[in-house]
């Protein structure tokens, strides 16, 4: 069954502008990069969460996302989910600021007893930052953790990867609602009044991919560090990328 995709309204307040260094893909090369994306402000719940190996996305929104199989399409590996900007798209506009691939889906012990199997050793440990500016906020009444998203990186498959979308001007990839197809348009101007996520077809999924793509100048892929954080240079991916070459594939306290 083909995996089911979302474009996601994210509450822009929550977003801040900030430098960072990372790595990118820029003319089908992956290179070392410094430059603006757009994440969620650092000292409240940053989700999802792009600093790390792997991306992580557990609350805003998520549990409105259909995850069992009723003979239709669910979320799974593969899916694709859009995040943009929920108060322009208000005003007619598309502003993205991360496309996230999903490699797997984490499951949280019932009656949030604790973390997710593969990240117990990040339960309640200060030195960790998924614990720190992620997972904690399921413990302080801020969320409730059901499931985490992990994403598929430029690492892992060189054809549909997770990535910050950067346009030519180094800003947010930014188009016209009217620039979708109608019935594509007519589905999105559907669900902006209460901002509930937008279940994509997988032709919808691929349009609004193509429309990203077509308006991207950088693909920040990961190895993400604000300018003030000390760059992590044991991380694998960074060591596993570095110098290769791909084809571009087309293919505080938050409230929600």
């Amino acid at each position: 069954m083909e995996p089911l995709h979302y474009l996601i309204f994210h509450p822009d307040y929550a977003r801040q502008k900030t430098e960072v260094y990372g790595q990118a893909l820029i003319n089908t090369q992956v290179t070392d990069w410094k430059g603006q994306v757009w994440v969620d402000s650092p000292g409240g719940n940053e989700d999802p969460f792009v600093f790390s190996q792997k991306w992580l996305y557990s609350y805003c929104h998520a549990t409105q996302l259909r995850r069992k199989p009723k003979n239709s399409p669910y979320i799974t590996g593969g899916s694709y989910l859009f995040f943009c900007n929920g108060d322009a798209a208000a005003q007619g506009v598309i502003q993205l600021d991360t496309v996230f691939v999903i490699d797997h889906t984490a499951n949280w012990p019932n009656n949030q007893q604790g973390l997710p199997e593969e990240f117990q050793q990040d339960y309640n440990n200060t030195k960790s930052d998924l614990w720190e500016r992620h997972f904690k906020y399921a413990f302080l009444d801020h969320h409730r953790g059901t499931y985490t998203y992990v994403s598929r990186q430029w690492c892992d498959s060189r054809d549909e990867y997770s990535f910050l979308p950067i346009s030519q001007n180094g800003e947010r990839v930014t188009f016209d609602i009217n620039v979708l197809t109608p019935n594509l348009k007519f589905l999105v101007q559907s669900r902006i009044k209460g901002k509930y996520p937008v279940s994509l077809s997988v032709e919808y999924k691929v349009e609004l991919l193509e429309i990203t793509l077509s308006l991207t100048n950088v693909q920040v892929i990961g190895n993400l560090t604000r300018q003030y954080e000390k760059i992590n240079s044991t991380d694998s991916c960074r060591r596993s990328c570095k110098g290769n070459s791909t084809s571009i594939a087309k293919g505080s306290k938050q409230t929600c």
